[in-house]
């Protein structure tokens, strides 16, 4: 679902018009990474909405901590990522994406 979700925001970028945005927990980010990394490579400025991003064990376990998914997205070439700590930092990061049109942005909330 998270790969098809991304792949259909390419799609609305690439055909225009729209300024498309999806959004999963960040646990889930690696079953999208195909679609993200094609987001980067092909410079459209999809915006990553990322939730429930927490390294405390939560009501699901453990299969539910993202430990190592920022530093995968921030790996990535072309794609910003932005990890707010508090309401100024969220507007912030939204207004960066919403500036980048050629580069995807990842918002960790």
């Amino acid at each position: 679902r998270e790969h098809a979700m991304s792949a259909i925001c390419n799609g609305m970028f690439a055909y225009g018009g729209v300024r498309p945005f999806c959004a999963t927990f960040l646990q889930f980010a690696g079953y999208a990474l195909g679609a993200m990394r094609c987001s980067a490579l092909s410079k459209f400025g999809v915006i990553y909405i990322m939730t429930h991003d927490s390294i405390g064990l939560g009501e699901d376990g453990p299969t539910h901590q993202p430990i190592e998914m920022l530093e995968s997205l921030r790996s990535m070439p072309n794609m910003n990522v932005c990890r707010a700590a508090d309401a100024n930092e969220m507007a912030a990061c939204y207004q960066i994406a919403l500036q980048s049109v050629g580069t995807p942005t990842t918002i960790a909330a």
